[in-house]
């Protein structure tokens, strides 16, 4: 098991990741209907696309400079997780909405903001001053990411540089800018949906965080309220699939 590599202090990254993808499996059959109605899709690659945006979120996490600054202030991580999940999109296909949807929850994961935050709109400025390139361009990974498996870490992901930050932030403004006033609008509802499922994986699994925990009242509405109650949802619909 790769112990050098956290998601959080005292949280192995993978330990984090497997909890998301648990709770995608546990979220995704409440949205099926819904993403395959406002996507007019009925594939069952979707779970697959929802898998991989659950398995690579937080791939900026893996970074050195993001591994050095453990509990400290953090470079961005959320954008290089977007680039690489860009990348294999384009790669494998042309990129329909909810490849983009993907994509773009994935980036402003941590945001909440749309096309105004620096993940989207300049994410590769954003990587040179937060130290996690290269001289040569390319992402500088911590050490040990070489334990990972390809599931978690595909050899890919070691080509990965800031021109890939640069097509991603490109790709993403032309798809939601583009077309009428409807098409516009319905993207964002496609954007805001995705953004929706990855945050109650990603809030929901971490939910047992120790800085997650209420310690008395005074934080009870901030943003432990808010944790608590999308962990008690997410439970909900556990139970109920049971």
């Amino acid at each position: 098991m790769n112990v050098g590599l956290y998601s959080a202090p005292n949280e192995l990254y993978i330990e984090h990741i497997r909890k998301c993808i648990n709770k995608l499996e546990i979220i995704s059959p409440v949205f099926e209907y819904t993403i395959q109605r406002i996507f007019s899709l009925e594939d069952k690659k979707i779970q697959n696309l929802l898998t991989d945006m659950i398995v690579f979120h937080d791939i900026g996490k893996l970074t050195e400079n993001w591994q050095k600054n453990l509990g400290e202030k953090l470079p961005s991580h959320a954008p290089i997780g977007a680039a690489y999940l860009y990348k294999k999109f384009v790669k494998n296909d042309t990129l329909d909405d909810l490849k983009n949807a993907i994509v773009f929850a994935v980036a402003i994961h941590h945001t909440d903001s749309g096309l105004l935050g620096d993940n989207i709109e300049r994410p590769y400025v954003q990587a040179i001053m937060d130290g996690i390139v290269r001289n040569d361009g390319k992402i500088e990974w911590a050490s040990g990411i070489e334990t990972l498996s390809v599931e978690f870490f595909p050899i890919e992901l070691n080509e990965l540089t800031i021109e890939d930050l640069k097509n991603m932030a490109r790709g993403l403004r032309i798809w939601a800018r583009s077309g009428g006033f409807l098409e516009q609008h319905k993207k964002r509802i496609q954007a805001s949906l995705i953004h929706h499922i990855l945050k109650l994986c990603d809030i929901s699994a971490a939910s047992e965080r120790k800085e997650y925990q209420k310690e008395d009242d005074e934080n009870y509405y901030g943003g432990w309220l808010m944790v608590e109650e999308i962990k008690n949802y997410v439970e909900n619909i556990r139970q109920r699939g049971i």
